[in-house]
């Protein structure tokens, strides 16, 4: 797994996660504060979401068409101006517009990265790979909402969007320089890796036709499932309802909901590097299982806690290190199903099953809190767990890598 560029390209994601960590307690907040219900805050979710949901699969086609580079650097841009526009927004209708627009970018950049890192690294290594690229993306974003919280106090709940939207236009130019190299193909031969040098370029049907087998294949169903729960639980129950529940029902401030949201990265980051390489070695149901039954547990118990406030800190902690351990397994998952080459078009699926959990989350589990109460919400915030973890138990013990390119595994 020691490839230059993997290295290099975690610099893009601590550039972009720690600006988007900054974001993250203050929108809920600086939403409301045009003066909405906790349904229409959740509204913005939705439309962000619904664009980033509907340019999933457009994403992936991208890749497959112009290459990752292309689709990286484009989406970065986008995701800025979206930022720009967010914090000088003065109404709550162009608020939403702005960070509407911005899921477009969102849905490229994210398909760029995946892709490329999916392309460099051998499936026997996936699981710490996706370990690694998402501890450096909890680098930024585990300081982000303290430095978010603290912004936010001292200069306004907009001024956050602007830090966002000015990392990423660094980004853009760390993508534009590491992700123009090629890998050397005698440097693979000595790595003894089975991976493609230049990813070949697809047209949107060919791009549909490669990804459509895997639809049947039952580790490429459950990782799709397991992206949708992490998206759900992360959108949902952990960030955006936990919030409104601190400060509504809990007392807490907005620095405090920021070392919350910092304590949830830092469950992620606490556990990943153990749960990426107990997934490569003891296969991807040993860890998969476990972490859907603890973020479960977590979320159902995040609701009961009004009486207790305290135990919020440590209940983020919990559910962090829970979906950081999902996603090792849903990482591998995906690298032991894609065919030779990858498929952005199978990458832009996988993401749309987490803008799917991303985009109805927010809204429906606010719209239950609103009018029957946050306990109840957070059961219904379990539920998409406790179902994956039903269907992930079917998965088999050890390994589920194909012993050749075409391989599948069933239920």
């Amino acid at each position: 797994m020691q490839r230059p560029e993997f290295r290099k390209l975690l610099a893009i994601s601590v550039t972009v996660a720690l600006g988007f960590g900054m974001v993250i307690p203050v929108f809920p907040l600086y939403a409301k504060s045009f003066g909405v219900s906790l349904a229409a805050v959740g509204l913005v979710q939705l439309v962000f979401g619904l664009t980033r949901f509907s340019f999933g699969l457009v994403g992936g086609l991208v890749v497959d068409r112009f290459g990752e580079r292309f689709c990286t650097m484009a989406g970065l841009l986008i995701v800025s101006a979206s930022s720009y526009a967010a914090g000088f927004s003065d109404t709550f209708v162009q608020f939403v517009f702005a960070r509407g627009f911005g899921g477009a970018g969102s849905a490229l950049f994210i398909a760029g990265l995946q892709n490329r890192i999916l392309r460099i690294i051998e499936p026997s290594a996936m699981g710490r790979a996706t370990g690694a690229f998402r501890s450096s993306f909890l680098v930024g974003i585990g300081a982000g909402p303290l430095l978010g919280g603290l912004v936010a106090k001292h200069f306004g709940l907009a001024a956050p969007f602007h830090f966002y939207a000015t990392g990423l236009l660094v980004a853009t130019v760390i993508a534009y320089i590491v992700m123009g190299s090629r890998i050397a193909p005698e440097v693979l031969a000595e790595e003894g890796a089975d991976v493609a040098v230049t990813p070949p370029r697809r047209s949107p049907m060919e791009a549909l036709r490669t990804a459509r087998p895997l639809l049947k294949d039952f580790r490429f169903v459950v990782a799709l499932l397991s992206t949708f729960v992490a998206w759900w639980t992360i959108s949902g129950p952990a960030q955006v309802v936990a919030a409104l529940f601190a400060e509504d029902r809990l007392g807490l401030s907005e620095d405090q909901i920021g070392l919350a949201v910092t304590l949830l990265s830092i469950g992620e980051i606490v556990v990943l590097v153990f749960a990426g390489k107990a997934s490569d070695r003891y296969g991807r149901r040993a860890v998969l299982v476990p972490s859907l039954l603890v973020a479960t547990a977590g979320t159902v118990a995040l609701g009961q806690i009004e009486p207790a406030p305290l135990l919020y800190f440590p209940l983020s902690i919990l559910i962090g290190a829970s979906i950081a351990a999902g996603s090792t397994a849903s990482g591998g998952l995906m690298a032991d199903a894609l065919p030779p080459g990858g498929s952005g078009a199978a990458v832009g699926v996988n993401q749309m099953a987490g803008d799917l959990g991303y985009l109805i989350a927010p809204i429906s589990i606010l719209w239950v809190a609103e009018s029957s109460g946050f306990p109840l919400a957070y059961l219904l915030g379990a539920i998409p767990a406790a179902a994956c973890l039903v269907v992930a138990a079917k998965l088999p013990r050890g390994s589920t890598r194909s012993p050749s390119p075409s391989g599948s595994v069933t239920a």
